[in-house]
C-alpha cells in the first residue's frame, strides 16, 4: 500500500485538532481547531465551503453522524455540541462535563430495535457520557 500527497487545505488560524469526512459526500471534510471553529472543506476542490462557530474555546474532537445530517464536537469549553448541517448551526449544547471534552463518537447504524441515534463523549473529568439523539 502506498500514499501520494495531494494538497493542503488552509483556513484555520490556530492548530487543527480533529477531522472527519462526511459519510454521504466524500468530497466534504470537517475540521476542528484551537480557533474554536469547525470548517467544512471541499477536499477535492481545495476550498473552504463553510464555517461553524459556537464554542468559546478549542474544538478538540469532531465526528459525523452516520446519516451525514449532523456533526458533534467536543471542546475545551467543557461542552458537546450537536450541529444541524442543514441549518449550519448548533442544534443543542450539552453541558454535563466538568472538564475538557477530548472525544466524541456516533454509534454506527444498525441493530434490532434501535430507534434513535447514540452519541458518546469523553472528558478530562474522567467520565464517558452517552446521549440519545433524533
Amino acid at each position: 500500500m502506498r500514499s501520494k500527497f495531494l494538497h493542503h487545505l488552509e483556513g484555520h488560524l490556530m492548530p487543527v485538532r480533529s477531522l472527519v469526512f462526511s459519510p454521504n459526500d466524500p468530497r466534504v471534510l470537517f475540521s476542528g481547531s484551537d480557533d474554536a471553529h469547525i470548517h467544512m472543506y471541499d477536499a477535492e476542490g481545495k476550498s473552504l465551503i463553510g464555517s461553524l462557530s459556537g464554542h468559546s474555546s478549542w474544538v478538540l474532537s469532531i465526528d459525523a453522524s452516520p446519516d451525514g445530517a449532523a456533526i458533534a464536537s467536543g471542546s475545551s469549553d467543557k461542552t458537546v455540541k450537536l450541529w444541524d448541517l442543514g441549518m449550519r448551526a448548533a442544534a443543542q449544547s450539552m453541558t454535563n462535563h466538568s472538564d475538557m471534552v477530548w472525544g466524541v463518537a456516533f454509534r454506527p447504524p444498525g441493530g434490532a430495535g434501535v430507534r434513535s441515534g447514540r452519541l458518546a463523549s469523553v472528558s478530562d473529568d474522567k467520565s464517558i457520557s452517552l446521549y440519545d439523539y433524533s
